[in-house]
């Protein structure tokens, strides 16, 4: 992709059937009893009941945040396509999906002891995809919406403080936050792998210079000497 906003990237198969799942049941379900049962309870899953909601809750915004399904859409077509044309569409799906799901557990096992209140929608998943994107094609230079151009990583930042942050500092509760951090720490964890040695993260071929020709090596029997001639 020539241009974050330039190109359009094709919409891969993964990153649409997140996108179209979210859109489908926020709409469909989203202001009805059905979508409440699917979204994340406090308390649910400690007491026993709602161990869907971990799954199911990402893709279920309730009726009042139900605008933030264009945030998905832009997220998972310009950033989460070109990760899944990199990895491949099992495991971006595994990656961001398992983020997710993760990031909802964790909520509902420390519900319990924060002032939580019922949780959904898909910002978990795509913050987990703006870290991996900030990861994989790290330095790598984009023009952000044709005005200017930014590092990838700077790029993933500005849209996860976007996605993360600004909805507390608006007002929201900020057990809210607890799913998309889990999420943003398990996208860093999968994609640079701090554990293997110097953080071995598989970047993209095309964000790093490929390497300089070989040239061929002087036998080793020759030998620069220097001219001791006289001047």
């Amino acid at each position: 992709m020539s241009g974050f906003l330039g190109n359009l990237p094709k919409f891969r198969p993964g990153a649409l059937a997140l996108v179209v799942l979210t859109i489908a049941a926020t709409a469909i379900v989203g202001d009805q009893p059905l979508g409440d049962a699917l979204r994340l309870h406090p308390g649910a899953l400690v007491s026993g009941g709602g161990l869907w909601q971990p799954i199911t809750a990402n893709f279920v915004f309730p009726a009042t945040s139900v605008g933030f399904v264009i945030g998905t859409l832009l997220i998972q077509w310009f950033v989460g396509s070109q990760l899944e044309g990199f990895w491949g569409t099992r495991k971006y799906v595994t990656l961001v999906l398992g983020c997710g799901i993760a990031g909802f557990l964790v909520y509902a096992l420390v519900s319990p002891y924060v002032p939580a209140v019922v949780h959904g929608g898909s910002t978990a998943m795509d913050v987990a995809a703006l870290t991996a994107f900030g990861v994989v094609y790290g330095a790598r230079e984009m023009p952000l919406f044709g005005a200017v151009v930014l590092k990838a990583r700077t790029i993933a930042m500005i849209l996860i403080f976007i996605n993360a942050v600004v909805p507390i500092l608006r007002g929201q509760p900020w057990p809210l936050a607890i799913p998309w951090f889990i999420a943003i720490a398990g996208g860093w964890l999968a994609t640079a792998q701090p554990w293997r040695r110097g953080g071995t993260a598989r970047r993209s071929s095309s964000s790093t210079p490929r390497s300089a020709p070989k040239t061929r090596a002087k036998p080793s029997h020759l030998k620069v000497v220097k001219d001791d001639l006289p001047n």
